[in-house]
């Protein structure tokens, strides 16, 4: 397929819909990058039931949703790498856990053995199944049966994990290496250790070990150059995903890239304000100036010219 042309979502006869599939894959008409974009947290596609069931408001159930993160790097398939976007929201099922981060108080009946119930994700409600969003809001009246959870892994983790494993190892088979960007976007203020206020970007390669150190400098140094503010690893340093796919040492780098929604969104309306264009044009600037660099063309053909 190819770049995501739906229109953005505006309320709640957009995004409350049953969900028909896993993830949906942008292809490229060629892949010309060793690059894979994913958005594992953008999906706006909320089952009616769930939002039923659910403690909470549609509008406060979507606080923990990337909202519009596939539309700002859709243009990263028109630029040669394909994007892969989860379909179901992050409080539904969260794809950045690993596949059995289950807190066992959530359910009615045994979690299977292997399940990882001591986790700090899962001491902090964020688990694979959540169990808040936002400030700490729990999202259901009581518990849900354990083979409900087991049923969205199977049917929603399990293939989008296969897709995004699949189009990796096409990738580095293709290029030789493979540099996995995974999409994400923050929320504009939080008191954590590093301040109440977020940069622009965060950039998190888990302190070096799920890229190599080039990666992340081209990444900080194309973002800065457009005039953004740009930190590394704090308070973001990458979830399962880049823990999981990164590993430098075998030719696979993984960066997940943080973007600031006060940058392109109303955060209580989570409706897109004006600046939305502006950082999808800036965006896609960052990433083809990335591409390049990662695919050695632009430092070749400076190279030439010195």
């Amino acid at each position: 397929m190819s770049e995501p042309s739906r229109p953005l979502s505006t309320g709640p006869e957009d995004v409350v819909a049953e969900i028909e599939r896993p993830y949906t894959l942008y292809q490229p008409a060629l892949h010309i990058v060793p690059v894979v974009v994913d958005v594992p947290h953008a999906g706006r596609r909320y089952p009616r039931a769930f939002v039923e069931r659910a403690r909470l408001p549609l509008r406060s159930l979507r606080r923990s949703e990337d909202a519009y993160v596939d539309r700002l790097f859709a243009r990263s398939v028109t630029l040669g790498a394909p994007l892969l976007a989860a379909e179901f929201p992050r409080a539904y099922l969260d794809v950045n856990r690993e596949p059995y981060e289950l807190d066992p108080r959530m359910f009615e009946g045994r979690l299977p053995p292997f399940a990882n119930t001591r986790s700090l994700r899962v001491a902090g409600g964020l688990g694979t199944i959540p169990r808040i969003v936002g400030d700490a809001h729990e999202i259901y009246f009581g518990r849900i049966p354990v083979e409900e959870a087991l049923t969205r892994i199977d049917s929603l983790y399990r293939p989008y994990h296969a897709g995004l494993r699949d189009l990796v190892q096409r990738t580095q088979r293709a290029f030789g290496t493979c540099i996995l960007v995974d999409a994400h976007s923050m929320p504009s203020t939080g008191l954590d250790r590093e301040g109440p206020v977020k940069p622009d970007i965060i950039l998190g390669d888990r302190f070096g070990t799920s890229a190599a150190g080039y990666v992340t400098d081209v990444a900080e140094a194309a973002f800065t150059r457009l005039g953004f503010s740009v930190t590394r690893n704090r308070p973001y340093a990458g979830g399962f995903i880049t823990e999981h796919y990164g590993a430098p040492g075998t030719g696979v780098h993984t960066l997940q890239i943080e973007i600031n929604r006060a940058l392109y969104m109303d955060e209580a309306t989570l409706l897109p304000h004006g600046g939305f264009v502006v950082l999808e044009e800036a965006i896609t600037a960052a990433m083809a100036e990335c591409f390049a660099r990662w695919s050695g063309w632009l430092d070749g053909f400076r190279q030439a010219a010195e």
